[in-house]
């Protein structure tokens, strides 16, 4: 995971301990924490943990690998790759053409596109340390309402991805380009979880 934050433990045990000691940070982590050598931590927003054992002889080591999203800029996505013509939109505040579908909304994948330079748009300018500009992101919400009107496409995120656009378009009118920048990442992660589900 680009940019995401990591921690380890390892703890160095007598081997006929380690299996209990796994047990116990099992249990732990069914609590939502874990305490290793003394220290709490805890789980409520990692992205992944493992826990394994390490048999050494008469010793075993316990190792801990947690990994938490990125915080703050580390958080967005690169908006590497955008060629000159995107640039130009963002500049215009002219999204790609769009066709229409035969219920009048636009095609699913048209839609999709727009919300991407959207999006992007919107990375650059939190990259740069600015709230994005009240149109473009005005266009992505509205997008973001629409495109969660479309069935089977990733039905079971929508209340989630829709619960987060609603802390965007708060952080953004707050003023807030921190909570703005933290709403975009986390839109970034589930727009990628959906899609490695659905597309």
């Amino acid at each position: 995971m680009t940019g995401s934050r990591k921690r380890k433990f390892e703890v160095v045990l007598p081997r006929v301990e380690a299996m209990q000691a796994l047990a116990d940070l099992t249990a732990q982590a069914a609590r939502g924490e874990l305490v290793i050598n003394g220290e709490t931590v805890p789980l409520e927003d990692f992205t992944s943990l493992r826990i394994g054992v390490k048999n050494l002889g008469a010793s075993s080591m316990l190792k801990v690998s947690l990994k938490y999203p990125a915080a703050g800029l580390a958080a967005l996505p690169s908006p590497a790759g955008m060629d000159a013509e995107d640039v130009a939109r963002q500049g215009a505040g002219e999204a790609p053409a769009e066709g229409m579908d035969e219920g009048g909304k636009p095609r699913y994948k048209n839609l999709k596109k727009r919300m991407k330079h959207f999006f992007k748009a919107i990375v650059v300018s939190l990259r740069a340390g600015v709230l994005p500009d009240a149109d473009i992101l005005a266009a992505f919400v509205a997008d973001s309402r629409l495109m969660t009107s479309y069935p089977g496409k990733g039905d079971a995120f929508y209340p989630a991805y829709d619960a987060e656009v609603d802390r965007l378009e708060a952080a953004a009118q707050a003023g807030d380009v921190e909570a703005a920048t933290a709403s975009v990442a986390a839109l970034d992660r589930m727009k990628k979880e959906c899609h490695s589900r659905h597309a």
